[in-house]
């Protein structure tokens, strides 16, 4: 703490080599937290950071100390713990409100990924420090969620757009396809409700079709009439 040794007494004679000075350069870790936007577990051009993020340090300095630490991230997403003795370190992110961690591990650039893994509650591997290592490759992306539905009805008057007072149609079969963001393919299948209406929720970004069984008796009406999607 004050770099200085205690008293020692030297008597005639004494030859004493053993008062010593051992130093490290101290390590950091940190980096970004960002919104995926297009849920590919890599961080894009113009994807933002996200601010307020809880990130905790957690490991052991290399004469096994152990280490506990939390910070946010600023206003940018970024977050750095500096001043760190060499050691085994993780960090764990708590996942924002009304985000979804990304993949992990996407792409090739390990500077470009996301690291915190949802199947540990968003913790990222053990890293090890070497004295002086600044090691700002430990991100997290998180997204929010999406949807799509919406609603079957009966074109009575079979002119493509929804007039008011048709009937709605329920139990009809929807079936949603597609693929997120990092090209995971999705396949899911709902039915209307009593009043026509359909949701498909909790989507990561991607892209995907919607598929309309048609009722038993019913034809297809006219698509894309009118001005209102």
């Amino acid at each position: 703490t004050t770099g200085m040794t205690i008293n020692e007494v030297l008597v005639s004679g004494e030859n004493n080599l053993t008062y010593d000075a051992g130093y490290f350069k101290p390590a950091s870790i940190g980096n970004f937290v960002w919104d995926d936007t297009d849920g590919d577990g890599i961080q894009d051009a113009g994807e933002p950071g996200v601010s307020g993020v809880t990130v905790v340090l957690t490991g052991t300095d290399g004469s096994g100390n152990p280490v506990n630490i939390t910070t946010t991230t600023n206003v940018s997403g970024a977050y750095n713990f500096p001043n760190l003795a060499p050691g085994t370190y993780k960090v764990t992110f708590a996942t924002p409100a009304t985000y979804t961690t990304t993949p992990v591990n996407q792409g090739g650039n390990d500077a470009l990924d996301s690291d915190a893994d949802p199947a540990m509650g968003g913790m990222t591997a053990n890293e090890v420090l070497a004295p002086g290592e600044d090691n700002r490759d430990y991100d997290a992306g998180y997204y929010k969620p999406a949807s799509l539905g919406n609603y079957v009805w009966e074109d009575t008057n079979a002119n493509g757009i929804q007039d008011a007072g048709e009937p709605v149609i329920s139990g009809v079969t929807v079936t949603l396809t597609g693929t997120t963001g990092n090209g995971t393919p999705v396949s899911a299948t709902t039915t209307t409700n009593a009043a026509g209406n359909y949701l498909f929720s909790n989507l990561a970004p991607g892209t995907y079709k919607v598929t309309f069984t048609p009722p038993a008796g019913y034809t297809t009406t006219f698509p894309d009439k009118g001005s209102n999607d």
